[in-house]
Formats: structure tokens, C-alpha cells, sequence
């Protein structure tokens, strides 16, 4: 296999089942912040989904974006690490470098119909190989050029995608 630039996405879904600090957090916060801004879009409360806004007052897809703002802060105190997800020993949690926050959809009345995702997305790894289902990839975070390139490996998670690939051109060695 010829090496390649990859970056990873990971869908994280959150809704009223989630446990855990992080996802509790942002099941309730996002959950009041929707109902607080899509009032500006329904002021008779004709409709009750978030499906249903969209469909009727397509301005209303802005909530995404609007209701993202609310769970700014938590995404922050991860520290730039997508939750939950390691590299094949456990020892290494695996970094963002950005993350888009979208409504699923929800309810005006029934909140456990609230359903919110986050999808991280990596910086770019190099990836070297597969070894059975596992990637074997290159850290970007290595700071020492005189050590041997530091890499692991990690298992792809159902919510996880290739979501950039660039096959690289192998150099000659002189």
C-alpha cells in the first residue's frame, strides 16, 4: 500500500440516553438553547419538530449554527480530543482540529426527542498502512525529528470515516 495524507471524521450522537458529563451537558444545554432560538421562527408554535421548522421556514437551518454556540465551551474542555475514542492500546486519545455541531432534530414539547451530533475531524495523519482492521498511522504530534517517527494504530469505530485521502508520492532514497 502506497502512503497516504488522511484525515478522520467521527459522528458523535447525542440524545436523551447519552450518559456520561460531557454528553449530559450537551443534551440539556442545546436543548434549551433550541427551544429559546427557534422561537424567533415559530411565534404561534405551529410547529412542534424541528423537521417540521425546517420544512416551513427554511431560515430556521441557521439553528444549527445558532445552537451550536450553547455547547461551545464543553467541546473546548476536551482539550482538542474526540471523547471515547483511542488508539488500539487505549493510551492515546485521538485530537480534532474541528468539529461541526448539527441538529438531528428535536421537540418543542417532548424533550427526549432531542437528537444533536457532533462530527470531529482530525488534523492530518499519514497513513502507512493496514494491518488487518486497524490503521497504521504516523502522529503529527511527534516534536522530535531525531527520534524514530512515532505511530500507532487504531481500530475505525462505526461512526468513524476517511474523510480526506491524498496518496503521496514516495521519494527515492539516495
Amino acid at each position: 500500500m502506497q502512503p497516504a495524507q488522511i484525515t478522520l471524521s467521527y459522528k458523535q450522537v447525542i440524545d436523551a440516553h447519552s450518559t456520561g458529563e460531557f454528553e449530559t451537558k450537551v443534551f440539556e444545554d442545546s436543548y434549551i438553547e433550541f427551544l429559546m432560538q427557534s422561537q424567533a421562527y415559530n411565534l404561534e408554535k405551529q410547529y412542534r419538530t424541528f423537521s417540521e421548522l425546517k420544512v416551513q421556514v427554511p431560515k430556521s437551518n441557521s439553528l444549527h449554527y445558532k445552537v451550536g454556540f450553547a455547547i461551545g465551551l464543553f467541546v473546548q474542555e476536551l482539550g482538542h480530543r474526540i471523547p471515547g475514542v483511542t488508539d488500539v492500546l487505549g493510551s492515546m486519545s485521538l485530537p480534532f482540529a474541528s468539529y461541526l455541531f448539527e441538529i438531528i432534530d428535536s421537540d418543542i414539547i417532548d424533550r427526549e426527542q432531542h437528537r444533536v451530533s457532533i462530527t470531529y475531524t482530525t488534523p492530518e495523519y499519514t497513513l502507512l498502512g493496514l494491518v488487518g482492521d486497524r490503521l497504521l498511522l504516523l502522529s503529527p504530534e511527534q516534536q522530535e525529528p531525531d527520534l524514530l517517527p512515532a505511530t500507532f494504530m487504531l481500530s475505525l469505530p462505526p461512526q468513524m470515516i476517511i474523510s480526506s485521502y491524498k496518496a503521496l508520492q514516495l521519494q527515492p532514497q539516495l
